[in-house]
């Protein structure tokens, strides 16, 4: 009769925490058809580099409606660049660059979604 009791109990408390996470997504994520880049920006932090592109790397595939994740250089010394440039040829869908290459890359993408509208 406990275990069932606990059974129940665990199973509405998941419930209760997938409502609370598909809340969050639909709230904060952007709409379905605009194209958002998620932009991590990156500086000279080796130690931490592939922690945020793991975690980045998630938020764009599995927790939204991002087009791609961008790493945005804010100043990578050579080891983080590697280990960047590492991560992005493993796991594709993946830019790294400049802000000027992120706005170029924006522009591109407008101009298409623009064409592609008339």
């Amino acid at each position: 009769m406990w275990a069932v009791l606990c059974l129940e109990i665990c199973l509405v408390a998941l419930g209760a925490w997938a409502a609370v996470v598909l809340l969050y997504r639909w709230m904060l994520m952007p709409a379905a058809g605009e194209f958002v880049p998620l932009v991590l920006p990156m500086a000279g932090q080796p130690d931490q580099a592939e922690g945020r592109l793991r975690w980045a790397y998630w938020q764009a595939r599995c927790g939204g409606r991002y087009g791609f994740l961008f790493v945005l250089d804010c100043g990578m010394d050579a080891e983080t660049a590697q280990i960047c440039q590492r991560f992005a040829s493993a796991y594709g869908n993946i830019a790294i660059g400049n802000l000027a290459r992120l706005e170029e890359m924006l522009q591109e993408k407008r101009a298409f979604a623009t064409k592609g509208k008339l």
